[in-house]
């Protein structure tokens, strides 16, 4: 990750550079549209203007009404965001600390980002903060947004996706920009307005992200602030682990499910464990009986079957033999609206997801049916199995996997899904991947670092992934998950 922070950091330090005689027609007005630009806001990254910032700001809604606060620190390529939803009162935070890129959720856990996902979010550092002008540029086409024509320029920058800046020729204002265009991260933002950040130096100031209707609006600009390095790095967690030993408590294994016990406020339940859930999440019934304490509004949760409406708690313990779970929030929903009995039929008492893997290391013993929770201090460098870093950017681990023996892709790791493996329809279409069947079939080949899979079953399906692997795959390997640093060691066992 040192590697990646400093060649990111090179890439916008280098700029595009060459003589200006060697480059082509597309290059020329490529860089005669960014010099426009340029010009335009008045200042470009490195050059002085802006030494740090401190940004204040909100997310509305299509009625104008204020749903989000957001608060941002940066100093140079550094920062740190908060983004706090006003019903639910909760704060998650990103940043980059120049070492590695990092999220904290609600409960303060956080997790380092790798991947695809810190590629993009080196993009959007740079070009949020005005990176983008002495890039390597090339002439994509010209384009017509809302009525006005535009220029649109693609930059580059080493270990980041590709940027194409949609440029108003007229005013040199970008109107659109779309991060990793055509790639598995691609995202378009609609530029709304600009506004003065210091006398004739302009800041992007609105915003949206296409297909999310909230609009972002930078209120308040604090140029060449004091930011210390601390300011900058993670919170300390609000929720908190204590372990009194080592031992390992027992699970059990259905036909579908991995299920374990907790006692919740002392309160005993019955849970799946489910690394496929971006939360610990817990049956109303079940916590209104646990005394579980409502904190704030109501809010929507997405789930493999659509959206949910859920509410946010606080359970003062959650114990898991001799770990315990301190201070937590949690969220509660309504399994029962869906079936009398709630999850399978079989009156489960909710989910065991995220924030339970978050702040610890998980070893997931299935073949011995057991679990043990460490200290994330703990040592792991004599752990037997493959490692593999993981992608957490959607709160469900994700592993680097090869389709077919050549296409690159990922594969999040639900164990709280029944089946065996999903592929996006939309992977398939783009790829021409032929399965046998317009529904379920077999891939050529699946591959997990070393481990090649011949004739792998899967369906398709769309999930905001490329692949999914469900707990009838998963069932199959044993696992050390160390989500505080961004890993995990996967051993084939004897299912």
């Amino acid at each position: 990750m040192l590697k990646f922070a400093a060649s990111f950091l090179l890439a916008i330090a280098a700029g595009a550079g060459g003589p200006a005689n060697a480059q082509s027609s597309q290059e020329q007005t490529a860089a005669a549209l960014l010099a426009r630009h340029r010009a335009f806001v008045g200042w470009q990254f490195g050059d002085g203007t802006f030494t740090s910032m401190r940004i204040v700001g909100a997310g509305y809604d299509d009625t104008g009404r204020r749903t989000e606060k957001i608060f941002k620190l940066s100093k140079g390529l550094l920062f740190h965001s908060v983004y706090t939803t006003i019903a639910r009162g909760i704060s998650e935070r990103t940043g980059f600390t120049g070492n590695v890129f990092w999220q904290s959720d609600r409960n303060g856990f956080t997790t380092p980002i790798y991947g695809g996902y810190a590629k993009f979010l080196a993009s959007l550092t740079v070009l949020g903060q005005e990176g983008t002008t002495e890039l390597p540029a090339s002439f994509v086409r010209n384009a017509t947004i809302d009525g006005k024509a535009v220029g649109i320029v693609r930059v580059t920058l080493a270990n980041g996706d590709p940027i194409d800046c949609y440029v108003d020729p007229q005013t040199g204002a970008y109107v659109r920009a779309t991060i990793d265009p055509g790639g598995p991260y691609e995202q378009t933002i609609e530029i709304v307005s600009y506004a003065e950040a210091a006398p004739g130096k302009k800041m992007i100031s609105s915003f949206r992200f296409v297909g999310n209707r909230t609009l972002y609006r930078y209120e308040q600009f604090d140029p060449n602030v004091i930011i210390s390095d601390r300011d900058l790095h993670p919170p300390s967690p609000s929720a908190w682990w204590s372990f009194r030993n080592g031992d390992p408590i027992p699970i059990v294994l259905t036909k579908n499910r991995i299920l374990v016990d907790a006692l919740v406020n002392g309160a005993r339940g019955r849970f799946i464990l489910d690394t496929g859930a971006t939360a610990i999440v817990l049956d109303d019934q079940f916590a209104d009986r646990a005394r579980v304490q409502l904190t704030g509004g109501n809010g929507e949760a997405g789930t493999f079957y659509g959206k949910v409406k859920v509410r946010t708690r606080r359970a003062d313990t959650i114990d898991f033999g001799a770990a315990t779970l301190h201070d937590v929030l949690v969220d509660s929903e309504d399994f029962r609206a869906r079936d009398f009995r709630g999850l399978d039929r079989e009156g489960y008492d909710g989910l065991i997801g995220y924030d339970f893997f978050a702040g610890a290391i998980v070893k997931l013993d299935v073949y011995g049916s057991k679990v043990t929770i460490m200290d994330p201090s703990s040592d792991l460098d004599a752990s037997r199995g493959l490692p593999l870093l993981l992608d957490l950017s959607r709160r469900i681990p994700a592993i680097p996997i090869t389709i077919n023996r050549s296409l690159v892709a990922e594969a999040l790791l639900d164990t709280g899904n029944p089946g065996v493996a999903f592929l996006s329809y939309d992977l398939a279409k783009t790829h021409d991947l032929r399965i046998g069947s317009p529904v379920c079939g077999n891939l050529e080949s699946l591959t997990l670092g070393p481990i090649v899979y011949s004739g792998q079953s899967v369906c398709l399906d769309n999930f905001g992934g490329d692949m999914l692997l469900g707990y009838d795959f998963l069932k199959h390997f044993d696992y050390v998950f160390d989500f505080p640093h961004g890993r995990m060691f996967l051993t084939p066992n004897k299912n």
